[in-house]
């Protein structure tokens, strides 16, 4: 008897491998034969085949599917070459959005410095919504380098999505820069991240800060300060406040300052 179940067990380990594999196999057939149509010239022609793909790959995102998904994702990472055209592409990366993991961060970053603009947004977005830190470490290691303003402010901003605290030091630098779309992207990004390492980088800015730039530091400021309070940290808290709260400020920032003062106030007091 001993022995029967353990032939069963064996024949059922055999018949699960066999079943992934033909589910990887079936995968790779149906994205070949749906490639045709996602490179389609015409958007209408693209539709049936988009959400085939989607579909398929939502269902490979779901629970206890994971060595699946890591295989489609592989799968789909292979396909990303220059060689195909910029809507399956894009399409593509938007699954890797979804799904994405370790698996396909390489590939993925790879595309970071493409001329296509609609495909190396479609990368970005990928990597700011994947969970593994190798896809943080990509983005950050592409955005002091960068030269088109424009995506590296969207890369800045992708940082700040992630709010990892390993970004701050980076994207203290570009508090300085010359383009004040960057340096605003950077100033909300430290707003987000809000750690204390953060809050020193938006105070020291804040010094030389004129304009529009001053009052986003001033709002990030503030988001450091609300963190600190959430984490129990009044007498930090208190001193951000107290420096927004001052009559050069702006009204809004003012006002928002004053009342975190008074919250965190009553928590010292124990009211």
């Amino acid at each position: 008897m001993k022995h029967l179940r353990t032939i069963t067990a064996a024949l059922m380990l055999l018949f699960s491998a066999s079943a992934a594999q033909a589910e990887d196999a079936d995968f790779a057939k149906m994205l070949d034969g749906l490639m045709p149509k996602l490179s389609a010239e015409k958007i209408a022609d693209r539709h049936g085949a988009q959400k085939t793909l989607l579909s398929t790959c939502l269902k490979l995102g779901a629970p206890g599917k994971e060595k699946q998904r890591a295989e489609a994702c592989s799968v789909i990472a292979k396909k990303l070459g220059s060689n195909m055209a910029v809507p399956a592409r894009v399409w593509l990366l938007k699954q890797l959005e979804f799904i994405g993991r370790a698996e396909s961060v390489d590939a993925v970053a790879a595309l970071l410095g493409e001329k296509d603009t609609l495909v190396r947004d479609a990368a970005r977005r990928a990597l700011a919504n994947n969970p593994e830190k190798a896809a943080g470490a990509k983005l950050l290691a592409r955005m002091p380098s960068e030269k088109d303003a424009k995506f590296k402010a969207a890369l800045i901003n992708s940082l700040g999505y992630r709010a990892e605290a390993s970004s701050v030091s980076a994207l203290s630098t570009e508090l300085a820069n010359k383009d004040q779309t960057v340096a605003i992207a950077a100033a909300r990004a430290l707003g987000k991240i809000a750690t204390p390492d953060a809050a020193k980088s938006l105070s020291a800015a804040r010094e030389k800060a004129a304009g529009e730039l001053k009052l986003w530091i001033g709002d990030s400021l503030l988001l450091c300060a609300d963190d600190l309070k959430k984490q129990g940290k009044s007498a930090e808290a208190i001193a951000l406040y107290k420096q927004l709260s001052g009559p050069k400020e702006s009204k809004h920032v003012r006002v928002a300052a004053l009342q975190g003062l008074l919250q965190a106030g009553k928590k010292v007091g124990g009211k």
